[in-house]
Order: C-alpha cells, then structure tokens, then sequence
C-alpha cells in the first residue's frame, strides 16, 4: 500500500509543479492591444491648488513589434490638448477618447514601423476629493489648527490613467521619471529619491497655466530620479507642509513622513522598519532594490494603506502612534 501511495505522489509532482505556465507577457491577459509597448515614460504635473485642476505633459519611448495605424492606451477623466508622433504634431481629430472603456486612441497619419519611437501628450484634469487618481485632503495642522491642503495619488488597481495617460495593465511595465511643480514651501514624495529641485521665478500677470498657485505666490520644479522598470499602479506622488523624520538600515534611506507636528509620532514605524529592513535583506537573500523607503502618513483620501514601490501611503492611525491618543491596538 506504501508503494502505491508513493507512486501516486512521485507521478502527482510533475503535473502540481507544471499546473501554471510561466509567467510571459504575451501569455498575460488584457484588454490593450500588445503590438506597441511603453519602455519609458516622462511625465511633469502642474497642480493648481486653488482651483483643485492640473495640467500635465508626457513623453513615452515607445518599441513597436509590429506596425500599427493607432496607439491604443488608457486615459479616464483627462482632456488631451495635443497629441505628436516622433515629433510630427497630429491634428484634433487623430485623438479620440472613449469614457466607457477608458481608453484613448491616436490616429497615426502613416503606419507605425517596427522599432522604437516618441509618443507626446499634453493633458488637464482634476483633483478630487474622492482618495482615487490624483486626489486632496483638506485637514487641520497638528499644533496650530490652521486649515491647510495635501496632495496624494492612490492607483491600484486601475486609476493611474486619472493622472497621466498610460498603459494601464500590471504586465505593461515601464521605467517613469515624474517633474512636478509644487509650492516652495511643500515637500513632493514620489517613489524615487529628488534628482534636482529649481526654484520658479513668479509668473508674468498673462502667463498660462502653468503654476501650483500655492500661498506663497512661489514655486519649485521637483524631479524626481526615474524608477526601475514597475506597473503604472506602484507610482505615487504626495506633496504638502510635511515634515519628516530618517534613518538608515541596509545602505537604505528610510523615512517617516508626515503632515507639519506629526512625523515624530512616527518613531516607533521608523526603528520597526529598520529593523524589518535588515530581516527582510538576510530571509529573502537580497538587498532591497531602491535607494529610499518612505512611509507617509496622510490626513485622507483612504483607509489603510497602498504598497506604493519606495512610497508606501498610510492612513495617519495606520502608521502613526501618538502616546496620548492612540489605542492599545496601534
């Protein structure tokens, strides 16, 4: 009886261990056609924070493996304004969107060859309250009471096209480099380190709209370092009054961040991931891939928290532990 069972198990391990193919991206299920991917994309985002709109400009490095006629990629809730092909401006009527199934299409004047190429795309859209796509949380400053604004993204699974358009599907990764205009006195988090920072000189009484119009009348250009090659979902951008507290464990830059009067409360999360840090890189074999790891404590917009690749977002009362507030629990 022992034989047979183990026969049954020895001729079973095959057809367990070959139950799923390996993971390709051909094989992968979605809707957007696959002929043409995104190798990179370079995205700038202008908030307008006293109107809650944005305006934004892409340009994506595209590869072709076979020719097409249009390019076919996600866009929800965003106008476009321009649409260019390696350079060549295309007319209105090559850009059509369509709301019910999220997609934006370009018509191409010629077919688009196999290899490598340059889409560029302006677009506006709006901040909302709604803790999905590019959203605003309005709260009250720890200390002072003052009633301030901060800005958060929240993408998984499927809301990345309210910020830029995109190729919107986890098996459509790329490489993203994110400029983002803020006022001088915000901080801007995205998932890589800040790669340089400028200041804006205040813009001229006809100048478009190109501003973050934050209260101090004075802006600075962010930009960010490019990630590695990730799902449109794993982005995030979060900027306001924030304050934030540092370490370092592994070779990697660890932060608690949070809004103005808070980031201390976040001690506690900033030693834990430290140490987690160093158990993870000894369990798993392996270092963790980014330069930075940051744990953001924001005011709104959601509960819980989103695994945002070297951002990760949290509700505050999921990350933060204030000593005469939060509970047992915490």
């Amino acid at each position: 009886m022992r034989i047979r069972v183990g026969l049954v198990i020895l001729f079973a391990l095959p057809l367990t261990m070959n139950g799923e193919k390996p993971y390709t991206f051909a094989n992968t299920p979605g809707k957007l056609p696959k002929q043409v991917v995104p190798l990179e994309y370079s995205i700038r985002i202008v908030p307008d924070v006293s109107k809650f709109t944005f305006s934004g400009s892409e340009t994506v490095k595209l590869k072709a493996s076979a020719p097409v006629h249009e390019l076919v990629l996600n866009s929800l809730e965003l106008e476009i304004a321009k649409a260019s092909i390696d350079g060549t401006q295309l007319s209105p009527a090559a850009i059509k969107l369509d709301p019910n199934n999220e997609l934006l299409t370009v018509a191409l004047p010629n077919e688009l060859a196999i290899g490598e190429h340059s889409l560029a795309l302006e677009f506006s859209g709006t901040i909302t309250p709604k803790g999905r796509g590019f959203y605003y949380m309005p709260y009250q400053e720890q200390g002072t009471g003052a009633k301030k604004i901060a800005l958060g993204t929240q993408f998984e699974p499927s809301d990345a096209r309210r910020f830029f358009p995109c190729w919107d599907e986890p098996s459509f990764r790329a490489r993203f480099q994110l400029t983002a205009v803020v006022p001088e006195n915000w901080l801007a988090v995205s998932n890589m380190p800040v790669e340089s920072e400028r200041k804006i000189d205040p813009p001229s009484p006809n100048a478009g709209p190109a501003r973050s119009s934050g209260a101090t009348g004075i802006d600075k250009e962010v930009r960010f370092q490019p990630t590695p090659s990730m799902s449109s979902y794993l982005n995030v951008f979060v900027a306001g009054e924030l304050d934030a507290i540092e370490t370092k464990a592994a070779g990697t830059q660890i932060r608690v961040i949070a809004t103005k009067g808070k980031a201390e409360w976040g001690r506690y999360a900033l030693e834990s991931t430290a140490q987690i840090l160093e158990y993870y890189n000894d369990y798993f074999g392996g270092r963790y891939p980014l330069p930075k790891l940051d744990q953001i404590a924001i005011p709104g917009g959601f509960g819980g928290a989103m695994e945002n690749w070297g951002g990760i977002t949290y509700y505050e009362s999921a990350l933060l532990f204030d000593p005469k507030k939060s509970s047992a629990s915490t």
